[in-house]
C-alpha cells in the first residue's frame, strides 16, 4: 500500500481511507477493468450481429479477448496466473455478457443452459488465453482465436441441438 500511495502522490493514510487492505484495492482494480472490458465485450457482440451471424459474434469475442491477453502495453492483464476471490466476479461478469448474446441468439433457451454454455466459453477463452500467452512462438493470435472458435462452436451446436428449451 505504501508503494502505491507513494506512486498515487497521496499519503497512505487516505489510500486506506478508501481501501482497507492490498486486496480491497486489489478487487476494486479487477472489478473496475471487468466493467470496461465486460462493455467492450458487449459492443464487440452486438457489433457482430449476434442474431444473424452468431458464429462470426463468437470470434469477434474471442478476438477481443486474445487481443487484451496478448497486449504488453496493456495496462491490466485479465488471467492471474494464481488465484484470487477478485477474479471470480470478473468472470461471472463476462458470462453474463456471454449469456446474454446466447439468449439474444436463441430467445428461447433456458436460462440455465445459457449460463452453462457461457460458462464453456469463458472457461475455454480462458484456459486458451492462459496458455498461448505462455507460449507466444507456439501459434499465432488469429491461430488461437480459431480453434477457440470451432471449439466452442462444436459445443455451441451440441448445446442447441439436445436443449429441450429451443423451439
Amino acid at each position: 500500500m505504501e508503494d502505491v500511495a507513494k506512486a498515487a502522490g497521496i499519503a497512505k493514510g487516505l489510500l486506506y481511507k478508501h481501501f482497507r487492505s492490498k486486496d480491497d484495492l486489489f478487487e476494486a482494480l479487477v472489478g473496475r477493468a471487468g466493467q470496461v472490458f465486460s462493455a467492450e465485450l458487449r459492443a464487440a457482440l452486438l457489433d457482430a450481429d449476434v442474431v444473424g451471424h452468431p458464429r462470426d459474434a463468437l470470434r469477434a469475442g474471442l478476438s477481443l479477448w486474445l487481443r487484451n491477453l496478448g497486449d504488453e502495453k496493456a495496462g491490466f492483464n485479465f488471467s492471474d496466473p494464481g488465484v484470487h476471490d477478485a477474479y471470480d466476479g470478473l468472470r461471472e461478469a463476462l458470462r453474463a455478457v456471454i449469456a446474454e448474446a446466447m439468449h439474444t441468439a436463441e430467445p428461447g433457451l433456458d436460462d440455465a443452459w445459457a449460463r452453462l454454455g457461457a460458462a464453456l466459453i469463458q472457461g475455454a477463452a480462458e484456459n486458451l488465453g492462459l496458455v498461448w500467452r505462455s507460449n507466444p512462438g507456439g501459434i499465432t493470435q488469429e491461430d488461437g482465436r480459431d480453434l477457440c472458435v470451432e471449439f466452442c462452436w462444436g459445443g455451441i451446436e451440441r448445446l442447441r441441438a439436445t436443449s429441450p428449451a429451443v423451439p
